[in-house]
């Protein structure tokens, strides 16, 4: 009964998110603009909650659009694919290393400019999911704040800055060699996403990190590489799990977070914008030494999260399993890896991992 009320105590505010959120993803997708369903409803929401105007997603929007967006692009797991994967699994080491060399630059330079303390700059910039980075910092009693600020404003930069800059910045995009050649069977829709929701969330209530996204993904591809002639999900399901994505990524704009931290918000916006020079950086080698095309390489290799970025090259055509495979690598090489490049510095520096910082 205390959950029924909770929805409905929520319910004028999921219909105010929708009542902003859904024209501007039309208005967008009007104007012809990159993943117009999810950039609208973000800015859209973000917009009412920093003017004091509470809006908030649809319950359970999140699982759904991550069921959704998996089972859309685990059809692309090909055994050409995968084996074009498997040549080029060294470039996507490279590239996951590279996340802790940027992310250890961007926090000594934001450590010495921005008043923050060098712990809550170091989980601040580790370019790994925003909760794991979240709960590191509260684990080593860092500061939360700065690391939630940091994230959330990296992660918006890149969803509206990255499709924008490929589409209208000169960038040669290059579409991918396979695209699936299925009908579109809704029966065989029904019942995929019926299993790879369950699944998903059997996934995450055993704590498997992104269950919801990668179980169908990984699903879908067994499926796909036994011969299993699954079907194409439709443009307006991908477009409703973008809009579901857009309305969490604007609900995370608190007026009354943001206000608290605004002093941080210039420093974190530097912060965010080298990371992602840098990881442009990073493409434009790796494109230099291998064929990999560099419109695939700078949504591979660009510090957001996993479903944001399969958000991008799905609606962008260019390589998605590859795209899947570097995120994947460094969401699973970052997240637990950070916490023991922390420990070691901690004690080659000779100082308690859980020591309180004198400063924010």
């Amino acid at each position: 009964m205390r959950d029924f009320r909770a929805i409905g105590a929520r319910l004028p505010l999921m219909v105010r998110a929708l009542a902003v959120g859904v024209p501007a993803g039309a208005f967008l997708d009007w104007l012809d603009t990159p993943i117009p369903w999810m950039i609208g409803p973000m800015v859209g929401v973000a917009l009412l909650n920093l003017c004091g105007i509470r809006a908030l997603s649809i319950p359970y929007g999140r699982q759904i659009g991550q069921i959704t967006l998996g089972s859309a692009v685990s059809i692309y797991f090909t055994p050409p694919i995968v084996a074009a994967l498997g040549a080029n699994i060294w470039v996507v080491l490279i590239a996951t290393l590279s996340a802790f060399i940027i992310g250890g630059l961007g926090a000594f330079i934001m450590s010495k400019v921005s008043g923050v303390n060098a712990k809550s700059a170091f989980f601040a910039s580790i370019p790994g999911g925003s909760m794991a980075m979240a709960n590191l910092a509260d684990k080593y009693n860092a500061q939360i704040p700065p690391v939630a600020v940091a994230h959330s404003l990296r992660v918006s930069i890149l969803v509206i800055a990255v499709p924008y800059f490929m589409t209208y910045g000169g960038v040669s995009i290059e579409i991918l060699p396979y695209k699936p050649d299925l009908q579109i069977d809704y029966t065989v829709i029904a019942v995929w996403l019926l299993i790879g929701g369950a699944l998903g969330e059997l996934s995450e209530r055993l704590h498997f990190h992104n269950g919801c996204f990668m179980t169908p993904i990984i699903l879908g591809a067994i499926l796909t590489l036994s011969g299993v002639e699954l079907s194409l999900i439709p443009g307006w399901m991908t477009d409703f799990a973008q809009l579901m994505f857009g309305l969490i990524l604007g609900e995370r704009y608190e007026r009354a977070f943001f206000a608290r931290h605004k002093l941080f918000i210039p420093f974190a916006l530097v912060n965010a914008l080298f990371i992602i020079l840098a990881s442009i950086g990073v493409a434009v080698l790796i494109g230099l030494a291998t064929d990999i095309p560099l419109s695939t390489l700078i949504i591979a290799t660009a510090p957001g999260g996993l479903a944001e970025m399969t958000i991008v090259a799905q609606a962008l055509q260019v390589g998605v399993p590859l795209v899947i495979a570097f995120h994947v690598a460094r969401i699973i090489v970052v997240n637990i890896g950070t916490q023991y490049i922390y420990l070691a510095a901690m004690r080659i520096l000779g100082r308690p991992p859980n020591e309180r910082p004198d400063r924010l």
